[in-house]
């Protein structure tokens, strides 16, 4: 009988890398082994245990065989020594984690499938080194050991741009663009104040007066505004004394909540600024804005106008980020996704002990 290898993928962008890597996947693991294994996905979760560590052994899947190979594909960012790590084996449990965020944002697929077929090689063949080290094909990557018989590896990126690459992949799984359309009441009160300013020619007047560079610089002023209050009005910002991260978690977390938001608010500045110009475009007739600003009107007064209105909609945006648009933005930070793992967990805890009055502590997870 063959050996099994199970990738248990998350929902969302683990699961599609999943499904996208499904045919070519069993050919090539089988070439690497040079032994017939069957390869199967299915969706499933890692959880965490009470200190927020991986619970491997529950999270392998209970009904899997003896020598089957179990690889989990996360977005969970992982670090280990405050360094980002692609992947971990366990080869005492046949079992390993490769995470999301550490492996990029080109050629993700590529690079997962190569750590998947490296990954299952080296936990069967129980030397792994060598294998992975190819499978990433940097000399900015080492393996560290644990101290307990070499059983668990993992997979350190050394460089601070695997830091960088990381928090990019984190914004990559959080799709900030998705995000402008959950903020439902920001974008009513966006739009309705830069309508106030396609209507009011004391605003084309003041827009028409002011150079790009300064017109620029509102536009950064409006977006770091929105930024900063969608962030301290929804309590995303991370700190070491709320207990729920370490510092180097905390850093992680704020820098990819940060980003991300950010991102989101771009998207939503530009797209903001299309219905704006356009609409501007329609509603004011080139000859009363001619009148208006004293001087031939062009294309370039109807873009410093829409400019200005949107900068002035944004901000004021920022008063329509209610509740509406709360549980939206918690989901686009990594570390409320954390804390959705940890609930799942305390309701297995929970469930446990209703039925057999008995808890989860750290010791099961060892």
């Amino acid at each position: 009988m063959s050996r099994g290898l199970r990738i248990v993928a998350e929902r969302g962008l683990p699961t599609t890398i999943a499904n996208k890597l499904r045919d070519g996947l069993e050919e090539k693991v089988r070439a690497d082994l040079g032994e017939p294994i069957d390869v199967s996905i299915e969706q499933g979760s890692l959880l965490l245990d009470p200190d927020g560590e991986v619970h491997l052994g529950g999270s392998v899947p209970r009904n899997r065989k003896t020598d089957d190979v179990v690889i989990f594909l996360t977005e969970m960012p992982r670090l280990w020594g405050g360094k980002p790590t692609p992947a971990e084996i366990d080869l005492q449990r046949m079992a390993g984690i490769i995470s999301l965020p550490a492996c990029g944002v080109r050629r993700v697929a590529r690079v997962v499938e190569r750590l998947i077929v490296a990954s299952a090689a080296g936990i069967i063949r129980q030397d792994l080194h060598e294998d992975l080290l190819y499978a990433v094909q940097s000399k900015n990557h080492h393996w560290t050991d644990d101290s307990a018989g070499h059983a668990k590896s993992t997979l350190v990126v050394d460089t601070r741009w695997g830091w960088v690459r990381t928090v990019i992949g984190m914004m990559r799984i959080n799709q900030p663009w998705k995000l402008v359309a959950s903020l439902k009441g920001v974008m009513a009160a966006a739009i309705a104040t830069a309508s106030f300013g396609v209507f009011y020619t004391s605003i084309w007047q003041m827009a028409s007066v002011l150079s790009p560079l300064r017109l620029l610089l509102i536009s950064g002023f409006s977006v770091g505004v929105m930024t900063m209050w969608l962030i301290a009005a929804n309590h995303l910002w991370e700190t070491k004394s709320s207990g729920r991260f370490s510092a180097v978690w905390a850093r992680l977390y704020n820098s990819t909540t940060i980003f991300t938001v950010l991102t989101g608010v771009v998207f939503m500045y530009v797209g903001l600024y299309a219905v704006t110009f356009v609409s501007s475009m329609v509603v004011i007739d080139e000859t009363f804005l001619t009148e208006q600003l004293g001087k031939e009107a062009t294309l370039h007064d109807y873009g410093s106008l829409a400019w200005l209105s949107t900068s002035m909609g944004v901000i004021a945006g920022a008063l329509g980020s209610n509740a509406d648009s709360h549980e939206s933005i918690l989901r686009a930070t990594f570390g409320r996704r954390e804390q959705e793992r940890r609930k799942t967990l305390d309701e297995l805890n929970q469930d446990e002990a209703d039925s057999e009055d008995i808890t989860i502590t750290k010791d099961d997870f060892e």
